[in-house]
Formats: structure tokens, C-alpha cells, sequence
């Protein structure tokens, strides 16, 4: 099995390609402009996964109103070449974000849809063009990641917001946002390339959307607060929340589907944060 991956956003593919290697080819960045290049590229894969879930380019804010249009071209392009490719698995790789708020059993597939800035927008618009040419020779997975955490492969600092938590608690003091009983799901990169690898080599009879998460439950600020206590420093609270999304996702659904269970646990992931603050 030949696997295409496109729209490389620098944290999780790297460690994708690593994990899949040997079966897994870059698609380049200029072929999600040209249909010709993007034909060629997919011309032996069965399985294209292509990562949406960020602003398409460096220069571009979430926000920026230019984001979703150029996202719906992309996505035209894209699902297009689908149609012309009979028996490809895709997978979209998204964010949370096209979600207004977590339900009372937290996000998951079927969560109420309301995107929360443009680039969740876009996401959104390409997800259900796909969705809506999903058949049983060419099946769609929808995939949409928590907080996923990691040290990037290319040596820069550390992902997530546990990260950003050790960074401030360098100089003395971990900023939380609004009250601290608010919940973000947590995942390790290394688990949420593992989970696309298994979707990868099991696609859905026709088409599925899958919140993915570990369904960790901590309140921000027993977090900060642990964080803080192991490298001397205070926690405050108030810090602005209003672009944050609150929530935890029901992995129950995950579990299920491919009998998921993460390698990384959360003293990993914290241990990982502090150990690489001063990075």
C-alpha cells in the first residue's frame, strides 16, 4: 500500500513519515495548485492523508479573511482529484475548532458544527465536500485532534499548551485562562500519528468523522498548578479565554472504532513539558 500525504504542517507529519516509512510519499506543496501535479502525485496511492487544519500559509492568521477562500479552492482541487482517483481512502486531518463547544459526553463525530474562527471555517467547507462523495469504493475519514502535544522532530520548542505553561514557569509565574475548571483534551503526537496509521489500514466501510482525544478530564488548573509546584512557581488565573475551546472528547467512539489506547499518558506528557522548558 502506497500512502500520499499533503498539506504538511510541520509538527505531526514528520513524525507520520517516520512511522510510515518506507510506504509514504510527500505531496508537494505546488501540486495542491495544479491538478496535473496533484494527478501524478496520487497516481499509485491508495490512501491520501492530507492535513487541513491550519492557516495555508506562514503569512496567514486563523482569522485572516483571505483563509477560507483560498482553503475552498485547495479543497476543490483536492476532492476533484478524488473523484478521478476511484479506491482512494482520504483522511483529513483537522482541528476541534470546528466545533461551537463539547457536548455533556464531550466532542465527537456527530458534536454540533459551528467553526469558531476562518481557518475552522475552511476546514469545514472541505469536509463536507468530501463527505458528500464518500462511496464504498472511495471511503472518507474525517479526523479532527484535540491538544496534541510533542517535542517537533526539527528541534524547535516544544507543542501544546502544557508547553506553553513550562515556558512561562521559567520566570516564575503560569498564566490560565478564565477560572481554571476549564478542560482540554490532551494527546501526544506519537498517538495521533499511531491512530492515523491504524484508520489508514482500516478505512470505514463509507465514510466517518472522529473527535480524537484520550477523554482526560483535568481541570487547567490542577495542571498549571502541578506544573508550577515542580518547577517553583505560582499560578494565575483570569487570563483571557475568549478564542479558547473548551472540552474534553469522548474516546469511548475511538476505543471502538480501533480499539485505541494511548502509549503516552499524561505524567509523560508533563514530564516532557518540564524537562523541556528551557529548550
Amino acid at each position: 500500500m502506497r500512502i500520499a500525504v499533503s498539506g504538511n504542517e510541520g509538527f505531526i507529519a514528520p513524525y507520520l513519515f517516520s512511522l510510515l516509512d518506507g510506504i509514504a510519499d510527500e505531496v508537494p506543496e505546488e501540486a495542491l495548485t495544479d491538478s496535473r501535479q496533484l494527478d501524478a502525485a496520487l497516481a499509485s496511492a491508495q490512501v491520501l492523508i492530507h492535513f487541513h487544519g491550519h492557516p495555508p500559509g506562514e503569512d496567514l492568521d486563523r482569522n485572516d479573511p483571505e483563509v477560507p477562500r483560498v482553503m475552498q479552492s485547495v479543497s476543490r482541487l483536492i476532492v476533484d482529484a478524488k473523484k478521478r482517483h476511484q479506491g482512494l481512502h482520504m483522511i483529513l486531518v483537522g482541528s476541534l475548532r470546528v466545533h461551537s463547544e463539547a457536548d455533556e459526553d464531550g466532542f465527537h463525530g456527530k458534536s454540533t458544527l459551528s467553526p469558531r474562527d476562518a481557518t475552522a471555517e475552511g476546514q469545514l467547507y472541505m469536509e463536507e465536500r468530501a463527505l458528500e462523495n464518500a462511496t464504498e469504493n472511495s471511503p472518507v475519514s474525517i479526523l479532527r485532534l484535540g491538544n496534541v502535544h510533542g517535542m517537533p522532530l526539527e528541534g524547535e520548542k516544544g507543542r501544546g499548551y502544557l508547553h506553553d505553561f513550562a515556558g512561562q514557569a521559567l520566570v516564575g509565574w503560569v498564566s490560565v485562562p478564565g477560572d481554571g475548571t476549564g478542560v482540554k483534551d490532551i494527546i501526544h503526537v506519537k498517538d495521533v500519528c499511531s491512530i492515523i496509521a491504524e484508520i489508514a489500514h482500516n478505512p470505514p466501510l463509507t465514510r466517518e468523522a472522529l473527535a480524537i482525544g484520550n477523554g482526560w478530564t483535568y481541570p487547567i488548573s490542577e495542571l498549571a498548578e502541578t506544573m508550577a509546584r515542580e518547577m517553583g512557581a505560582e499560578v494565575q488565573l483570569w487570563a483571557d479565554e475568549r478564542d479558547e475551546l473548551w472540552g474534553a472528547v469522548d474516546a469511548r467512539h475511538l476505543q471502538q472504532r480501533i480499539e485505541y489506547e494511548p502509549m503516552v499518558s499524561i505524567e509523560e506528557v508533563m514530564g516532557e513539558a518540564i524537562s523541556n522548558a528551557s529548550f
